[in-house]
């Protein structure tokens, strides 16, 4: 896609990175990140970052378009609650005595509590909310909705086709399917090379999801791209491994630091940032499809 931003080509970035993978030449993989800290790790990361306020404002917009009737949200991936709990809010607040429905799925039992007790803290009557600890395709919902949405949580599926058309089978008739995704960019070019696999892939990236779209037969609307970046300059060790999405060892952390300052660029600040931008694809439901494939009225 021409608005995703490339890796950067300068040559001490690209050396950086080969110093990266022959650090790793023949070495088994690295260990993933632990469900128990993944949340406090990802929380930590998002305080250096700016692109939580970059996706909760491009989603709120989105919401904003879609009416001033009852809607419903399904939140795939939800995490702790920490987006969902914003749109929510902004949803309750846009149009008081609307009633909102918002259902929370994610695989890790201490993510859905955490995401349970954010969205009680919106405390709104006209809220009601679900949250259910499985992954998306085994899940029990069976219910549709205005809008369902992947945010950060693609990367980990094991079939993309497979969950792209699952999800639209869930869609109300002109219902939205979000997926919200990085780019193979500066960053990533670490979690393709560090991160161990996923129970048989890798990482998914926006190329992907683009792949998949095309080759389920599902045309998407637009590709937004919000430009975020993060402060690593100083991130801790767990930062780090959260940002690679591997346990780094000792003798990487070198190489990994002097590849990140080689793709920095200034801030507003000017102080130095890594580019971690986030593509957000858009497909609209025109018909409801049943989960057996049919189309109905």
């Amino acid at each position: 896609m021409s608005n995703i931003a490339p890796i950067p080509a300068i040559g001490t970035a690209a050396e950086s990175l080969d110093a990266v993978r022959a650090a790793r030449l023949g070495a088994a993989a690295l260990l993933g990140l632990a469900p128990g800290s993944y949340a406090r790790d990802h929380a930590a990361f998002e305080l250096l970052s700016d692109q939580r306020g970059l996706i909760a404002k491009h989603l709120t917009g989105k919401l904003a378009g879609m009416g001033d009737g009852p809607i419903s949200v399904l939140s795939v991936g939800c995490g702790d609650g920490s987006l969902d709990a914003r749109l929510a809010a902004g949803l309750v607040r846009a149009v008081p005595g609307r009633p909102v429905r918002y259902v929370g799925v994610d695989p890790w039992p201490g993510s859905a509590e955490l995401f349970t007790a954010k969205m009680a803290a919106v405390g709104s009557g006209e809220l009601s909310v679900d949250a259910y600890v499985a992954s998306f395709l085994d899940s029990p919902v069976d219910e549709t909705f205005d809008v369902v949405m992947f945010v950060h949580s693609m990367y980990y599926v094991a079939d993309v086709g497979a969950t792209l058309r699952a999800a639209l089978d869930l869609l109300r008739p002109g219902g939205e399917l979000w997926v919200a995704i990085a780019p193979s960019a500066a960053l990533n070019a670490l979690v393709g090379v560090l991160a161990p696999p996923l129970e048989g892939h890798r990482q998914w990236f926006s190329a992907d999801i683009e792949k998949a779209f095309v080759g389920a037969g599902i045309a998407f609307d637009d590709v937004v791209t919000l430009d975020a970046l993060v402060d690593l300059t100083a991130a801790t060790d767990e930062v780090l491994d959260f940002a690679v999405q591997a346990r780094l060892t000792s003798e990487l952390h070198g190489p990994v630091q002097a590849y990140l300052d080689a793709v920095s660029v200034p801030g507003a600040d000017g102080g130095l940032r890594v580019p971690h931008p986030v593509d957000v694809f858009c497909t609209r439901s025109l018909t409801r499809r049943a989960r057996s494939g049919s189309v109905l009225p």
